[in-house]
C-alpha cells in the first residue's frame, strides 16, 4: 500500500495472499489520514483500530492476512471493487 499512501498512484488491490497487520497499519494509517480510504473486498472499510489488548489479541493478529482495496477516495475503492469478478 505505500504507493497510494504516498501518492504515487490513485489505489492499490491486493486480492491474492493479503498483507500481514505490520505491512498493511502503517500504510493504512498514512492513506487514511491524507484522505484515503482501505476496504476489504467486501466493500467494507477495514478499520484502523485493531483492538490489541491481550497477548492473544496480538497473536490472533499476527496471524492473519488482510485483501483489500486502497485508494485516494472511498468512490475510486468502490469502482475499483465494481470491476472485479469476486465470489460472492
Amino acid at each position: 500500500m505505500p504507493p497510494a499512501a504516498a501518492g504515487f498512484t490513485e489505489g492499490v488491490l491486493e486480492f491474492a495472499k493479503g498483507f500481514a497487520i505490520w505491512d498493511l497499519a502503517p500504510g493504512h494509517y498514512i492513506l487514511q489520514s491524507a484522505g484515503g480510504t482501505v476496504l476489504d473486498l467486501a466493500g467494507e472499510p477495514i478499520s484502523l483500530d485493531y483492538s490489541l489488548q491481550s497477548l492473544p489479541d496480538i497473536a490472533r493478529a499476527m496471524n492473519r492476512r488482510q485483501t483489500f482495496v486502497a485508494a485516494g477516495t472511498y468512490e475510486l475503492a468502490r469502482d475499483i471493487l465494481s470491476h472485479l469478478d469476486l465470489p460472492q
